[in-house]
Parts: C-alpha cells; sequence; structure tokens
C-alpha cells in the first residue's frame, strides 16, 4: 500500500513538472531590456564629473580638518583675505596650527589684488581683544 502510494505521488509529482517545463519553454523568448548606450564623450564627461565630484570631496574633508580642534591651543588666527583686517573682520579666521601650511596653499590660488589703503579694522575679529578659540570642535575668534 505504501510503495502504491509513493509511486502514485512520484507519478503525479513528474506529471506536474512536465506541465511546468511545457508552460516555461512556451514563453522562453529574451525579455527585451533598454540599456543606455554611452558614446566616448559622454563616458569622459562622465568620468570627469565623478573625479571633480571626488576632488571636492577631498577638499571638503580637508577644510573640516584645517577648523577642527581639540583644544584652544590647537587654533591660530591668520589672514583669510590676502588685504588681511584691511578689508575689514571678514579678511581673517581661525584655524588649527597643524594645518597653516594646507590653509597656505589653499589661499595661493586666491588671486592678489591691491589692498586698500585704509587703517586696518579694529573691530570684533580684527580687535586687540580677538583671540582663538576652540568651540564645539571648531576654531573661531572671541572678541
Amino acid at each position: 500500500m505504501k510503495k502504491m502510494l509513493r509511486t502514485g505521488l512520484c507519478l503525479v509529482g513528474s506529471a506536474l513538472i512536465v506541465l511546468l517545463l511545457s508552460v516555461l519553454v512556451r514563453y522562453s523568448e529574451p525579455i527585451d531590456v533598454d540599456l543606455p548606450f554611452l558614446n566616448k564623450e559622454e563616458l569622459t564627461e562622465r568620468e570627469q564629473a565623478q573625479q571633480k565630484a571626488a576632488r571636492e570631496a577631498a577638499a571638503r574633508a580637508r577644510m573640516r580638518r584645517i577648523y577642527s580642534c581639540s583644544s584652544d591651543d590647537d587654533c591660530i588666527i591668520v589672514d583669510k583675505d590676502p588685504c588681511g583686517c584691511l578689508v575689514g573682520p571678514q579678511g581673517v579666521v581661525s584655524i588649527n596650527a597643524d594645518y597653516t601650511l594646507d590653509f597656505d596653499k589653499i589661499q595661493a590660488s586666491n588671486i592678489t589684488k591691491a589692498c586698500p589703503e585704509v587703517a586696518p579694522s579694529q573691530e570684533k575679529e580684527c580687535s586687540a581683544s580677538a583671540h582663538a578659540m576652540c568651540k564645539d570642535r571648531t576654531c573661531a575668534i572671541e572678541y
């Protein structure tokens, strides 16, 4: 009895497999998929855009390091503008002293300009009481 039941189940299973195979074979046509075609110019443009994005991300990371700190002793005040306090408080910034050379390299790309012939600003960041400090792990100027 068990043998007949097992044989019957195997026979029914085999019949199902044959039916499923016939269904699968009937739909054997390939599926159309539209893939974008990139010519050499588009591929070059895409690679250049990716390289530019990578350079910008590296520059942002470098700038975060330049302004990061762990104590007040890490920070110094430097000229952000070639004219420094001659253009007002926005001409100076506080950075991490360890990254002064990196900051100078970044600033070297700034175009040299003629500075105004006025007395240096004495307000806010340019005042005599201004000093660099570490605030929320970022260099800042307190005045």
